[in-house]
């Protein structure tokens, strides 16, 4: 096995685990329609700071690096917009 493969499968890895993150939030806040135990700052944070991640792999010609976080991005944008939905006070 290649040096560059393992190092992507790492990549990939790290990519999965960090997606697995954000989608137990998502399903409860589906299930439950409840977020204002959830932090807007958090994910807008996130949010910004992945889509950095993206401009970074794009320019690097790194298609897990964009791949993966482009994803995140994507899973973030839905929590806040469950954070919006279903919040009293959704900017808090």
């Amino acid at each position: 096995m290649s040096f560059f493969l393992i190092i992507s499968l790492v990549g990939i890895i790290a990519t999965i685990f960090t997606l697995c993150s954000t989608v137990p939030q998502i399903i409860k806040g589906v299930r439950t329609k409840k977020m204002d135990d959830v932090s807007v700052w958090l994910i807008f944070v996130l949010i910004i700071g992945l889509s950095f991640w993206v401009i970074y792999g794009i320019f690097r010609s790194d298609m897990v690096i964009a791949g993966g976080n482009t994803a995140g991005v994507t899973l973030n944008a839905i929590l806040l917009v469950l954070k919006i939905k279903y919040s009293r006070h959704p900017m808090s």
